[in-house]
């Protein structure tokens, strides 16, 4: 009887050694992903550690044979869980990948994308060591015509340890990680890199920096996540947004967190194609569907800001950017104006003051900004 008490008590640990919280849920969402989603997972179970780490694929109702892949994977991997799901796009998908996982940090990893690219052999690769323009922090590149042929050989596993590793030596509730665009349409590449680990605090001059960077991350990827902060705030990403919902995410994320840090040596490969969800062809139909976004964006964003008066100088920041970016034809599609009346194609993303000078458009959108402004910010828009 002695034995077998001592039996029910080890196995009662063991059941509660198996629930321990993972360290990380690294969320994967897939629509017809069958061509890119091995390589993905490839990426990631290579990495340290990632054996005790929860994966979830969310297939958000896939028609390939996406389906069947992932059923194998599972067989193989247990700690790779799949939830089916029908088809409701990509924010529901991180959404409800979100709310079955248990990490005390989240990751966002697209099924076309891959993760730990290593810079060097990166450059070595696609001879794009000493060419570029910098901008900021990231710097654009032409590459070849060479089909993406990266192999293992191409990437570190230390990708996902060095994010976890500066969150608990910073605190963070967000940490920055690095990426690599490569856009097959255009054939260049943008990095996105940081060379030092810094941290930024809760100060309006920090957060001020922090937002700033979140800004020209263009998705919710490569960075980690406090699962603490995330429900907190009960931060989720917007359905209804068809773009730029992941980096409204990203941007009011750094918002609340108490700390946000940089993480140099990792880097994501953005795998941009024209099967990429934000890949538009259409000039006219970008300019639209962005206009949309970005009115959507800053609106929220603008919302949010303005509970945070310690933060005003960020405020008056974006509420200019919004207005900006409206007088310069990028955001205020929802305008009065004739259908047809827009400025020439030059102008959609380059255009300055000089060139919309007397654009119907323009000044259609200055009012639709002013007008949104208003019915949002009253007196505080002036």
């Amino acid at each position: 009887m002695y034995q077998t008490k001592i039996l029910d008590i080890y196995y009662i640990l063991s059941i509660i050694l198996s629930m321990k919280r993972p360290e990380l849920s690294i969320i994967i969402p897939v629509y017809n992903g069958q061509d890119y989603i091995l390589r993905c997972l490839d990426s990631i179970l290579r990495q340290q550690g990632a054996s005790q780490y929860e994966i979830i694929v969310v297939n958000d109702g896939s028609t390939d044979d996406t389906t069947k892949i992932l059923s194998a994977v599972t067989e193989i991997y247990p700690n790779v869980t799949v939830i089916n799901q029908a088809n409701a796009g990509v924010s529901v998908a991180r959404n409800n990948g979100i709310a079955a996982s248990h990490g005390k940090y989240i990751t966002f990893v697209d099924c076309d994308d891959m993760v730990g690219l290593d810079i060097a052999a990166f450059d070595r690769y696609f001879n794009t060591k000493n060419s570029g323009q910098a901008r900021g922090n990231m710097v654009s590149k032409k590459v070849g015509s060479v089909p993406p042929k990266l192999t293992a050989e191409h990437f570190t596993d230390t990708y996902f340890t060095e994010l976890l590793r500066v969150a608990n030596d910073s605190a963070a509730d967000v940490v920055f990680g690095g990426k690599i665009t490569i856009n097959w349409h255009q054939m260049y590449s943008i990095r996105q890199v940081y060379a030092d680990q810094v941290t930024y605090g809760i100060s309006a001059e920090d957060k001020d920096m922090a937002m700033i960077y979140a800004d020209a991350r263009e998705n919710a990827n490569f960075a980690l996540y406090s699962r603490d902060m995330l429900d907190k705030y009960n931060l989720r990403f917007l359905a209804n947004m068809r773009l730029d919902e992941d980096i409204l995410f990203c941007m009011l994320a750094t918002l609340y967190a108490r700390n946000v840090a940089t993480a140099p040596n990792v880097t994501y490969f953005y795998n941009r194609h024209e099967n990429t969800l934000s890949y538009i062809t259409n000039r006219q139909e970008s300019f639209n569907k962005y206009a949309i976004a970005h009115i959507q964006r800053f609106s929220v964003l603008l919302q949010e800001l303005d509970k945070y008066p310690q933060y005003k100088k960020i405020f008056n920041r974006w509420i200019t950017e919004y207005a900006r970016l409206g007088s310069k034809s990028r955001i205020g599609a929802n305008c009065d104006c004739d259908e047809g009346a827009f400025p020439p194609a030059d102008c959609y993303f380059f255009c300055n003051e000089e060139e919309c000078t007397g654009c119907i458009i323009a000044e259609c959108i200055r009012e639709s900004c002013n007008r949104n402004i208003a019915k949002y910010f009253g007196a505080q828009s002036k």
